[in-house]
């Protein structure tokens, strides 16, 4: 059960956990800029568990406030940190990303890659709001969450991870005393609601991708298309369209091109009178060699046989 208590600190006891070291003076001087912070501390330690540290909204304003992973080379665990107002940078490897309002990141305490930064043009104070956990186990999560989304996520500022942690204000200073089992769920919350907010923006961005594709193929049906051409012309990689198509579609992007093909080429053999070879070369097929034989590991049956038939047997496509 939380129990709240206006201790600044916790007592001496072989069950606290450590305290988090320390960054940098430098850094030190930041917390000047916290509008309001809640602490945690643990009744007891369960190393396999993660647990929340601290959350707090701040508000920065100055280019010298800079915090990076190799400040932090010791500490174990991970935070998230959604902007409010303003604009924010967080840095990963060489690439700089602006944090505008409903913009979040998640990382690790210690990832050399990262930092995060007030911009040297900012205009407005940059206020945010951030949660920080600790544990070898908080770190490898997070990390797993990255690997799956990346870092940076889209928190809408009236999402129930904001409202859940905006909702601490009410506890300001008061040191919230917690079970394991107790942060140990604080932090699966607000893992769970990021990558269910971050997987149904993925569903409706592959929906997206998905009608973007079809369209341009059905648009290009009888031009000589390709999978690199497709991914080109909506901006994303042969890889990532491929992963699209078989998460929302069950095939690969190939296999849906040529059956989309085949379905314009039995209309053409069964309502015109071009030969087999202008249906193929109509379709962008470099040879009548090369359409026969997709036709046939499409269809079962050549060309000329459907065509015999004068009719496509149901449950073909």
């Amino acid at each position: 059960m939380t129990v709240c208590s206006n201790r600044k600190q916790s007592g001496d006891g072989e069950n606290r956990p450590p305290p988090e070291p320390a960054v940098t003076p430098e850094a030190l001087n930041f917390a000047k800029g916290r509008l309001w912070e809640v602490p945690f501390e643990m009744t007891s330690m369960l190393g396999s568990l993660p647990f929340p540290r601290i959350v707090v909204e701040e508000t920065q304003t100055t280019p010298l406030y800079h915090i990076a992973g190799n400040m932090r080379s010791t500490m174990r665990g991970c935070q998230l940190s959604c902007t409010l107002s303003g604009e924010g940078i967080f840095r990963i490897g060489k690439q700089e990303i602006r944090l505008t309002p409903g913009m979040a990141f998640l990382q690790c305490h210690n990832d050399r890659r990262n930092a995060y930064r007030y911009p040297a043009d900012g205009r407005e104070p940059w206020r945010f709001l951030w949660i920080a956990f600790s544990s070898k186990a908080a770190e490898n999560i997070a990390r797993a969450v990255n690997r799956e989304y990346g870092y940076i996520f889209r928190l809408p500022l009236d999402s129930g991870i904001v409202k859940k942690l905006k909702n601490y204000e009410h506890y300001n200073g008061r040191l919230q005393v917690i079970t394991p089992l107790e942060g140990a769920t604080i932090f699966m919350d607000v893992i769970t609601r990021l990558a269910n907010l971050e997987s149904r923006r993925e569903e409706t961005v592959s929906s997206e991708l998905i009608r973007l594709a079809h369209e341009y193929i059905y648009a290009h049906l009888e031009d000589d298309i390709d999978i690199r051409a497709i991914a080109a012309h909506l901006g994303i990689s042969r890889e990532h369209l491929a992963r699209v198509f078989k998460q929302q579609l069950g095939e690969s992007p190939s296999s849906y091109l040529h059956r989309k093909k085949m379905m314009r080429a039995c209309k053409l053999l069964l309502e015109t009178n071009l030969t087999v070879s202008e249906v193929g070369d109509k379709l962008g097929y470099a040879s009548g060699a090369a359409f026969i034989r997709t036709f046939k590991q499409h269809l079962q049956m050549t060309p000329g046989q459907l065509r015999a038939a004068g009719w496509l047997p149901p449950g073909v496509f």
